[in-house]
Protein backbone atom coordinates (compact mmCIF):
# COMPACT_ATOMS: atom_id res chain seq x y z
CA UNK A 1 0.00 0.00 0.00
CA UNK A 2 1.48 3.35 -1.03
CA UNK A 3 1.86 6.05 1.64
CA UNK A 4 -0.81 8.24 0.03
CA UNK A 5 -3.37 5.42 0.36
CA UNK A 6 -2.69 4.71 4.04
CA UNK A 7 -5.42 5.71 6.53
CA UNK A 8 -4.81 8.31 9.20
CA UNK A 9 -4.51 6.92 12.72
CA UNK A 10 -5.58 8.83 15.84
CA UNK A 11 -5.19 7.38 19.33
CA UNK A 12 -6.60 9.53 22.12
CA UNK A 13 -5.83 8.52 25.70
CA UNK A 14 -8.30 10.05 28.14
CA UNK A 15 -5.95 9.77 31.09
CA UNK A 16 -7.53 8.16 34.18
CA UNK A 17 -10.96 7.70 32.55
CA UNK A 18 -12.31 4.44 33.96
CA UNK A 19 -15.02 2.53 32.11
CA UNK A 20 -16.98 2.33 35.36
CA UNK A 21 -17.45 6.11 35.27
CA UNK A 22 -18.62 6.26 31.64
CA UNK A 23 -22.32 6.29 30.76
CA UNK A 24 -21.27 4.42 27.60
CA UNK A 25 -20.52 1.50 29.94
CA UNK A 26 -23.60 1.90 32.12
CA UNK A 27 -22.88 4.71 34.60
CA UNK A 28 -26.12 6.26 35.87
CA UNK A 29 -24.95 9.84 35.16
CA UNK A 30 -24.67 10.84 31.51
CA UNK A 31 -20.92 11.39 31.58
CA UNK A 32 -19.93 10.28 28.06
CA UNK A 33 -22.74 10.95 25.57
CA UNK A 34 -20.20 11.84 22.89
CA UNK A 35 -18.29 8.58 23.28
CA UNK A 36 -21.61 6.73 22.98
CA UNK A 37 -22.34 8.51 19.68
CA UNK A 38 -18.90 7.59 18.35
CA UNK A 39 -19.49 3.99 19.47
CA UNK A 40 -22.69 3.81 17.41
CA UNK A 41 -20.60 4.54 14.31
CA UNK A 42 -17.66 2.36 15.34
CA UNK A 43 -16.86 -0.58 17.59
CA UNK A 44 -17.42 -0.53 21.35
CA UNK A 45 -15.17 -2.97 23.20
CA UNK A 46 -17.08 -3.83 26.38
CA UNK A 47 -14.32 -5.86 28.05
CA UNK A 48 -11.24 -3.74 27.55
CA UNK A 49 -8.45 -3.73 30.13
CA UNK A 50 -5.33 -1.66 30.71
CA UNK A 51 -2.09 -3.63 31.16
CA UNK A 52 -1.16 -1.60 34.25
CA UNK A 53 -2.66 0.87 36.71
CA UNK A 54 -0.66 4.00 35.99
CA UNK A 55 0.62 6.15 33.15
CA UNK A 56 4.19 5.08 32.48
CA UNK A 57 3.90 1.28 32.08
CA UNK A 58 0.53 1.53 30.33
CA UNK A 59 1.79 3.99 27.70
CA UNK A 60 4.91 1.90 27.18
CA UNK A 61 2.62 -1.07 26.53
CA UNK A 62 0.55 0.95 24.06
CA UNK A 63 3.65 1.92 22.09
CA UNK A 64 5.44 -1.46 22.27
CA UNK A 65 2.57 -3.96 22.34
CA UNK A 66 4.15 -5.63 25.38
CA UNK A 67 3.20 -6.05 29.02
CA UNK A 68 5.06 -4.09 31.73
CA UNK A 69 7.35 -6.93 32.80
CA UNK A 70 8.21 -7.53 29.13
CA UNK A 71 9.18 -3.94 28.23
CA UNK A 72 10.58 -3.20 31.70
CA UNK A 73 9.53 0.46 31.88
CA UNK A 74 8.23 1.38 35.33
CA UNK A 75 8.96 5.09 35.62
CA UNK A 76 12.72 5.04 36.07
CA UNK A 77 13.00 5.76 32.37
CA UNK A 78 10.65 7.04 29.65
CA UNK A 79 12.51 5.42 26.78
CA UNK A 80 11.39 2.35 24.85
CA UNK A 81 14.42 -0.01 24.87
CA UNK A 82 16.49 0.16 21.69
CA UNK A 83 15.95 -3.55 20.99
CA UNK A 84 12.19 -2.94 20.65
CA UNK A 85 10.42 -1.10 17.87
CA UNK A 86 7.74 1.39 18.86
CA UNK A 87 4.44 2.13 17.16
CA UNK A 88 5.29 5.71 16.04
CA UNK A 89 8.70 4.55 14.84
CA UNK A 90 7.19 1.88 12.56
CA UNK A 91 4.50 4.24 11.27
CA UNK A 92 7.14 6.87 10.56
CA UNK A 93 9.06 4.35 8.46
CA UNK A 94 5.84 3.53 6.60
CA UNK A 95 5.53 7.14 5.49
CA UNK A 96 3.38 8.63 8.24
CA UNK A 97 3.77 12.10 9.68
CA UNK A 98 3.89 11.24 13.39
CA UNK A 99 2.82 13.77 16.01
CA UNK A 100 2.21 13.54 19.75
CA UNK A 101 0.24 16.03 21.82
CA UNK A 102 0.72 15.38 25.52
CA UNK A 103 -0.74 17.04 28.60
CA UNK A 104 1.10 14.56 30.84
CA UNK A 105 4.81 14.80 31.55
CA UNK A 106 4.89 11.04 32.15
CA UNK A 107 3.64 10.16 28.66
CA UNK A 108 6.64 11.54 26.78
CA UNK A 109 7.82 8.52 24.84
CA UNK A 110 9.46 10.57 22.10
CA UNK A 111 11.10 8.00 19.83
CA UNK A 112 9.53 7.87 16.39
CA UNK A 113 7.64 11.16 16.57
CA UNK A 114 8.38 13.88 14.03
CA UNK A 115 7.06 16.42 16.51
CA UNK A 116 6.09 16.09 20.18
CA UNK A 117 3.95 18.88 21.60
CA UNK A 118 3.98 19.34 25.36
CA UNK A 119 1.09 21.44 26.55
CA UNK A 120 2.99 23.26 29.28
CA UNK A 121 4.99 25.18 26.68
CA UNK A 122 4.15 28.64 25.37
CA UNK A 123 5.39 28.21 21.80
CA UNK A 124 3.64 25.59 19.69
CA UNK A 125 5.44 25.75 16.34
CA UNK A 126 6.77 22.43 15.07
CA UNK A 127 10.26 23.90 14.75
CA UNK A 128 10.40 24.98 18.38
CA UNK A 129 9.09 21.64 19.68
CA UNK A 130 11.55 19.71 17.51
CA UNK A 131 14.44 21.83 18.78
CA UNK A 132 13.43 21.24 22.40
CA UNK A 133 13.37 17.48 22.10
CA UNK A 134 16.49 17.26 19.94
CA UNK A 135 18.47 19.21 22.53
CA UNK A 136 16.96 17.23 25.38
CA UNK A 137 18.14 14.02 23.72
CA UNK A 138 21.61 15.48 23.16
CA UNK A 139 21.91 16.59 26.77
CA UNK A 140 21.18 13.06 27.98
CA UNK A 141 24.51 11.96 26.50
CA UNK A 142 26.60 14.03 28.94
CA UNK A 143 26.57 15.19 32.57
CA UNK A 144 29.02 18.01 31.86
CA UNK A 145 27.45 21.47 31.74
CA UNK A 146 30.26 22.67 29.46
CA UNK A 147 29.64 19.81 27.03
CA UNK A 148 25.91 20.52 27.05
CA UNK A 149 26.57 24.19 26.33
CA UNK A 150 28.77 23.25 23.37
CA UNK A 151 26.12 20.81 22.13
CA UNK A 152 23.49 23.52 22.34
CA UNK A 153 25.54 26.09 20.45
CA UNK A 154 26.54 23.61 17.76
CA UNK A 155 22.92 22.52 17.30
CA UNK A 156 21.66 26.11 17.09
CA UNK A 157 24.09 27.04 14.32
CA UNK A 158 23.73 23.78 12.40
CA UNK A 159 19.91 24.00 12.40
CA UNK A 160 19.63 27.79 12.14
CA UNK A 161 17.63 27.84 15.37
CA UNK A 162 18.85 31.29 16.37
CA UNK A 163 15.66 32.31 18.17
CA UNK A 164 15.55 29.15 20.27
CA UNK A 165 17.59 30.34 23.31
CA UNK A 166 15.41 33.39 23.93
CA UNK A 167 12.21 31.44 23.31
CA UNK A 168 13.36 28.72 25.68
CA UNK A 169 14.05 31.22 28.47
CA UNK A 170 10.60 32.77 28.01
CA UNK A 171 9.10 29.29 27.90
CA UNK A 172 10.72 28.28 31.18
CA UNK A 173 9.40 31.41 32.88
CA UNK A 174 5.94 30.75 31.45
CA UNK A 175 6.02 27.16 32.67
CA UNK A 176 7.17 28.16 36.15
CA UNK A 177 4.82 31.08 36.79
CA UNK A 178 1.83 30.88 34.46
CA UNK A 179 0.89 27.30 33.73
CA UNK A 180 -0.15 24.26 35.75
CA UNK A 181 -1.33 21.35 33.64
CA UNK A 182 -2.69 19.53 36.65
CA UNK A 183 -4.81 22.41 37.91
CA UNK A 184 -6.05 24.09 34.72
CA UNK A 185 -6.36 21.02 32.57
CA UNK A 186 -9.21 22.32 30.42
CA UNK A 187 -6.98 24.96 28.82
CA UNK A 188 -4.49 22.28 27.79
CA UNK A 189 -7.34 20.08 26.55
CA UNK A 190 -8.68 22.83 24.29
CA UNK A 191 -5.21 23.68 23.04
CA UNK A 192 -4.50 20.01 22.30
CA UNK A 193 -7.53 19.64 20.05
CA UNK A 194 -6.71 22.93 18.31
CA UNK A 195 -3.22 21.64 17.48
CA UNK A 196 -4.62 18.32 16.24
CA UNK A 197 -7.05 20.16 13.96
CA UNK A 198 -4.20 22.30 12.64
CA UNK A 199 -2.14 19.20 11.86
CA UNK A 200 -4.98 17.77 9.78
CA UNK A 201 -5.30 21.01 7.83
CA UNK A 202 -1.55 21.09 7.25
CA UNK A 203 -0.87 17.48 6.22
CA UNK A 204 -4.13 15.83 5.19
CA UNK A 205 -3.98 14.84 1.53
CA UNK A 206 -0.20 15.20 1.49
CA UNK A 207 0.88 12.55 3.97
CA UNK A 208 -0.94 10.06 6.24
CA UNK A 209 -1.07 11.25 9.83
CA UNK A 210 -0.52 9.42 13.09
CA UNK A 211 -1.60 11.55 16.04
CA UNK A 212 -1.29 10.39 19.64
CA UNK A 213 -2.94 12.52 22.32
CA UNK A 214 -2.88 12.31 26.12
CA UNK A 215 -5.53 14.45 27.81
CA UNK A 216 -5.57 14.99 31.58
CA UNK A 217 -9.08 16.32 32.17
CA UNK A 218 -10.18 13.29 34.21
CA UNK A 219 -6.88 13.07 36.11
CA UNK A 220 -6.57 14.65 39.55
CA UNK A 221 -6.91 17.56 40.00
CA UNK A 222 -10.37 17.35 38.49
CA UNK A 223 -10.98 20.96 37.48
CA UNK A 224 -13.33 21.51 34.51
CA UNK A 225 -14.46 25.06 33.65
CA UNK A 226 -16.80 26.45 36.32
CA UNK A 227 -19.50 27.36 33.80
CA UNK A 228 -20.18 23.68 33.10
CA UNK A 229 -22.26 22.51 36.06
CA UNK A 230 -24.75 19.92 34.85
CA UNK A 231 -23.32 17.36 37.31
CA UNK A 232 -21.93 19.50 40.15
CA UNK A 233 -22.10 23.25 40.66
CA UNK A 234 -19.37 25.00 42.66
CA UNK A 235 -18.23 28.56 43.16
CA UNK A 236 -14.61 29.46 42.50
CA UNK A 237 -13.95 29.52 46.25
CA UNK A 238 -15.61 26.13 46.80
CA UNK A 239 -13.61 24.64 43.93
CA UNK A 240 -10.38 26.00 45.38
CA UNK A 241 -11.11 24.34 48.74
CA UNK A 242 -12.00 21.05 47.07
CA UNK A 243 -8.73 21.01 45.16
CA UNK A 244 -6.65 21.98 48.17
CA UNK A 245 -6.14 18.33 49.08
CA UNK A 246 -4.31 15.71 47.08
CA UNK A 247 -4.62 11.96 46.76
CA UNK A 248 -1.90 11.25 49.34
CA UNK A 249 -3.80 13.32 51.94
CA UNK A 250 -6.55 10.71 51.70
CA UNK A 251 -4.20 8.09 53.16
CA UNK A 252 -2.13 10.29 55.48
CA UNK A 253 -4.72 12.66 56.98
CA UNK A 254 -8.06 11.13 56.11
CA UNK A 255 -10.86 12.84 54.20
CA UNK A 256 -14.54 13.11 55.10
CA UNK A 257 -17.22 11.15 53.19
CA UNK A 258 -18.90 14.44 52.27
CA UNK A 259 -15.68 15.67 50.67
CA UNK A 260 -15.24 12.40 48.76
CA UNK A 261 -18.80 12.63 47.44
CA UNK A 262 -18.05 16.07 45.99
CA UNK A 263 -14.77 14.81 44.55
CA UNK A 264 -16.67 11.92 42.97
CA UNK A 265 -19.06 14.35 41.26
CA UNK A 266 -16.25 16.67 40.23
CA UNK A 267 -14.51 13.75 38.52
CA UNK A 268 -17.72 13.00 36.60
CA UNK A 269 -18.01 16.66 35.58
CA UNK A 270 -14.43 16.68 34.32
CA UNK A 271 -15.05 13.49 32.36
CA UNK A 272 -18.21 15.01 30.84
CA UNK A 273 -16.25 18.07 29.69
CA UNK A 274 -13.51 15.92 28.17
CA UNK A 275 -16.14 13.85 26.37
CA UNK A 276 -17.71 17.05 25.01
CA UNK A 277 -14.40 18.19 23.52
CA UNK A 278 -13.62 14.72 22.21
CA UNK A 279 -16.89 14.56 20.31
CA UNK A 280 -16.46 18.09 18.92
CA UNK A 281 -13.11 17.02 17.47
CA UNK A 282 -14.63 13.83 16.07
CA UNK A 283 -17.38 15.88 14.41
CA UNK A 284 -14.79 18.26 12.94
CA UNK A 285 -13.07 15.30 11.26
CA UNK A 286 -16.37 14.41 9.64
CA UNK A 287 -16.97 17.97 8.49
CA UNK A 288 -13.47 18.02 6.98
CA UNK A 289 -14.27 14.84 5.04
CA UNK A 290 -11.45 12.74 6.54
CA UNK A 291 -13.27 10.52 9.05
CA UNK A 292 -13.82 7.66 6.60
CA UNK A 293 -10.07 7.60 5.92
CA UNK A 294 -9.15 7.55 9.61
CA UNK A 295 -8.82 5.01 12.40
CA UNK A 296 -10.06 6.92 15.45
CA UNK A 297 -9.47 5.23 18.82
CA UNK A 298 -10.58 6.71 22.16
CA UNK A 299 -9.39 4.88 25.26
CA UNK A 300 -7.62 5.30 28.60
CA UNK A 301 -4.37 4.23 30.23
CA UNK A 302 -6.12 3.27 33.49
CA UNK A 303 -9.18 4.08 35.57
CA UNK A 304 -9.62 5.67 38.99
CA UNK A 305 -10.82 4.33 42.33
CA UNK A 306 -13.06 6.82 44.11
CA UNK A 307 -13.49 5.22 47.50
CA UNK A 308 -13.98 1.57 46.53
CA UNK A 309 -12.20 -0.71 49.03
CA UNK A 310 -10.93 2.38 50.84
CA UNK A 311 -8.86 3.46 47.83
CA UNK A 312 -8.68 6.79 46.02
CA UNK A 313 -6.59 7.08 42.88
CA UNK A 314 -5.06 4.48 40.60
CA UNK A 315 -1.87 3.47 42.37
CA UNK A 316 -2.98 0.45 44.39
CA UNK A 317 -4.37 -2.90 43.29
CA UNK A 318 -5.55 -4.29 39.96
CA UNK A 319 -9.30 -4.17 40.55
CA UNK A 320 -11.69 -3.32 37.73
CA UNK A 321 -12.30 0.30 38.74
CA UNK A 322 -8.61 0.80 37.94
CA UNK A 323 -7.94 -1.48 34.96
CA UNK A 324 -11.29 -1.69 33.11
CA UNK A 325 -11.01 1.13 30.57
CA UNK A 326 -13.15 2.48 27.74
CA UNK A 327 -12.17 1.52 24.21
CA UNK A 328 -14.07 2.76 21.18
CA UNK A 329 -12.60 2.46 17.69
CA UNK A 330 -14.08 4.00 14.55
CA UNK A 331 -12.29 2.18 11.74
CA UNK A 332 -11.78 3.52 8.21
CA UNK A 333 -14.69 2.83 5.86
CA UNK A 334 -14.88 -0.80 4.80
CA UNK A 335 -12.62 -2.21 7.53
CA UNK A 336 -15.26 -3.36 10.01
CA UNK A 337 -19.00 -3.02 10.50
CA UNK A 338 -20.10 -0.98 13.56
CA UNK A 339 -21.23 -2.85 16.66
CA UNK A 340 -20.33 -4.05 20.13
CA UNK A 341 -17.51 -6.51 20.75
CA UNK A 342 -17.75 -8.64 23.89
CA UNK A 343 -14.35 -10.29 23.53
CA UNK A 344 -11.40 -9.47 25.78
CA UNK A 345 -9.40 -6.49 24.55
CA UNK A 346 -6.39 -4.58 25.89
CA UNK A 347 -4.75 -1.21 25.39
CA UNK A 348 -1.64 -2.89 23.99
CA UNK A 349 -3.80 -4.52 21.30
CA UNK A 350 -3.96 -1.18 19.48
CA UNK A 351 -0.31 -1.76 18.54
CA UNK A 352 -1.05 -4.91 16.53
CA UNK A 353 -4.37 -3.57 15.26
CA UNK A 354 -2.87 -0.47 13.67
CA UNK A 355 0.09 -2.29 12.14
CA UNK A 356 -1.97 -5.20 10.80
CA UNK A 357 -4.57 -2.82 9.35
CA UNK A 358 -1.95 -1.09 7.19
CA UNK A 359 -0.08 -4.28 6.32
CA UNK A 360 3.23 -3.72 8.10
CA UNK A 361 5.58 -6.60 7.14
CA UNK A 362 6.97 -7.12 10.66
CA UNK A 363 6.38 -9.88 13.22
CA UNK A 364 3.96 -8.74 15.93
CA UNK A 365 4.49 -9.58 19.62
CA UNK A 366 2.29 -12.32 21.05
CA UNK A 367 1.21 -9.94 23.82
CA UNK A 368 -0.56 -7.66 21.33
CA UNK A 369 -3.52 -9.17 19.51
CA UNK A 370 -5.15 -7.39 16.60
CA UNK A 371 -8.70 -6.37 17.42
CA UNK A 372 -9.53 -7.32 13.82
CA UNK A 373 -8.30 -10.89 14.29
CA UNK A 374 -9.09 -13.94 16.46
CA UNK A 375 -10.02 -13.29 20.11
CA UNK A 376 -7.49 -13.45 22.91
CA UNK A 377 -7.82 -16.15 25.57
CA UNK A 378 -6.58 -14.03 28.47
CA UNK A 379 -6.13 -10.42 29.52
CA UNK A 380 -3.41 -9.43 31.98
CA UNK A 381 -2.48 -6.48 34.17
CA UNK A 382 0.67 -5.99 36.24
CA UNK A 383 1.51 -3.59 39.05
CA UNK A 384 4.89 -4.18 40.65
CA UNK A 385 6.44 -0.79 41.40
CA UNK A 386 4.08 0.83 43.92
CA UNK A 387 4.78 4.51 43.28
CA UNK A 388 1.80 5.50 45.44
CA UNK A 389 3.38 3.94 48.52
CA UNK A 390 6.71 5.52 47.61
CA UNK A 391 5.02 8.93 47.49
CA UNK A 392 3.30 8.39 50.85
CA UNK A 393 6.47 7.18 52.55
CA UNK A 394 8.37 10.13 51.14
CA UNK A 395 6.17 12.26 53.42
CA UNK A 396 5.70 9.74 56.25
CA UNK A 397 8.72 7.38 56.20
CA UNK A 398 7.27 4.90 58.73
CA UNK A 399 3.82 4.72 57.10
CA UNK A 400 2.65 1.07 57.37
CA UNK A 401 1.39 -0.24 54.01
CA UNK A 402 -2.10 -1.70 53.91
CA UNK A 403 -2.48 -5.11 52.21
CA UNK A 404 -3.90 -3.47 49.06
CA UNK A 405 -0.70 -1.41 48.73
CA UNK A 406 1.44 -4.44 47.86
CA UNK A 407 2.53 -5.43 44.32
CA UNK A 408 -0.06 -7.45 42.43
CA UNK A 409 -1.01 -8.84 39.04
CA UNK A 410 -4.07 -10.40 37.47
CA UNK A 411 -5.25 -12.67 34.70
CA UNK A 412 -8.78 -12.62 33.26
CA UNK A 413 -9.95 -15.61 31.22
CA UNK A 414 -12.23 -15.43 28.22
CA UNK A 415 -15.00 -16.98 30.34
CA UNK A 416 -14.59 -14.00 32.70
CA UNK A 417 -12.97 -15.49 35.76
CA UNK A 418 -10.39 -13.17 37.27
CA UNK A 419 -7.49 -14.23 39.49
CA UNK A 420 -5.50 -11.62 41.44
CA UNK A 421 -2.11 -12.62 42.83
CA UNK A 422 -0.41 -10.50 45.51
CA UNK A 423 3.31 -10.43 46.32
CA UNK A 424 2.63 -11.77 49.85
CA UNK A 425 1.00 -14.91 48.41
CA UNK A 426 -2.66 -13.90 48.76
CA UNK A 427 -5.03 -14.93 45.98
CA UNK A 428 -8.43 -13.53 45.02
CA UNK A 429 -10.82 -15.06 42.49
CA UNK A 430 -13.89 -13.36 41.04
CA UNK A 431 -16.59 -14.50 38.65
CA UNK A 432 -17.03 -11.36 36.55
CA UNK A 433 -20.08 -12.82 34.83
CA UNK A 434 -22.13 -12.05 37.94
CA UNK A 435 -19.76 -9.95 40.05
CA UNK A 436 -18.12 -7.35 37.80
CA UNK A 437 -17.28 -5.07 40.73
CA UNK A 438 -15.44 -7.86 42.61
CA UNK A 439 -17.38 -8.02 45.85
CA UNK A 440 -17.25 -11.79 46.50
CA UNK A 441 -13.85 -13.49 46.67
CA UNK A 442 -14.19 -17.15 45.63
CA UNK A 443 -10.58 -18.15 46.32
CA UNK A 444 -11.48 -20.24 49.39
CA UNK A 445 -14.21 -22.23 47.62
CA UNK A 446 -13.09 -25.88 47.22
CA UNK A 447 -14.89 -26.15 43.88
CA UNK A 448 -12.66 -23.35 42.51
CA UNK A 449 -9.34 -24.99 43.45
CA UNK A 450 -8.63 -26.36 39.97
CA UNK A 451 -9.54 -23.07 38.30
CA UNK A 452 -7.16 -21.22 40.62
CA UNK A 453 -4.36 -23.68 39.84
CA UNK A 454 -4.96 -23.29 36.12
CA UNK A 455 -5.01 -19.47 36.17
CA UNK A 456 -1.98 -19.36 38.49
CA UNK A 457 -0.15 -21.53 35.99
CA UNK A 458 -1.09 -19.12 33.17
CA UNK A 459 0.39 -16.19 35.12
CA UNK A 460 3.54 -18.12 35.99
CA UNK A 461 4.13 -19.28 32.41
CA UNK A 462 3.50 -15.79 31.02
CA UNK A 463 5.56 -13.71 33.42
CA UNK A 464 7.47 -15.94 35.86
CA UNK A 465 7.30 -15.79 39.68
CA UNK A 466 5.93 -12.52 41.04
CA UNK A 467 8.74 -12.28 43.62
CA UNK A 468 11.27 -11.97 40.77
CA UNK A 469 9.44 -8.98 39.29
CA UNK A 470 9.01 -6.76 42.35
CA UNK A 471 11.66 -4.00 42.12
CA UNK A 472 13.89 -2.83 44.93
CA UNK A 473 13.00 0.45 46.61
CA UNK A 474 13.38 3.27 44.08
CA UNK A 475 15.28 6.46 44.81
CA UNK A 476 13.88 8.53 41.98
CA UNK A 477 11.85 11.65 42.63
CA UNK A 478 8.13 10.92 42.57
CA UNK A 479 6.18 13.49 40.51
CA UNK A 480 3.13 15.16 42.05
CA UNK A 481 0.94 14.10 39.12
CA UNK A 482 1.21 10.30 39.24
Amino acid sequence: MSATMLPNIIIIVMDTAGAKRCSTYGHHLETTPGLSRIAREGTLYRRSFAPSTWTVPSHASLFSGLYPSEHGIDGKTLAIPENLYSLPEVLQQMGYRTAAISCNGLANFMRGFDVFYEMDTLFKSEKYQQDRFALRALHLTSDSELTRFRQTMQYIFEHHSYSFPLKNIIDRLFKKHFTNLYYRTWKATNRSFNIASHLFKQYCGKQPLFIFMNLMESHWKYNPPLEYSNIIKTTAEERKKLLNYDVMDYYIKGISPDYMEKIYLLYQQALWYLDKKLYEFYQALGQAGVRDQTMFAATSDHGEALGERGVWGHLFGVYNETIHVPLVVKYPAGVREPGEDMRLAQLNDLFATALEMIGVPLPLPDSSRSLLGPPRDYAFAEHYRIVGLEAIQKRVPDYPPAPYMLPSRTVISDDLFKLIEWSDGRLELYDLNRDWHETENLADRPEQAERIRQLSRVLLEKFGPIKDLVPQAAKEEIPDYI
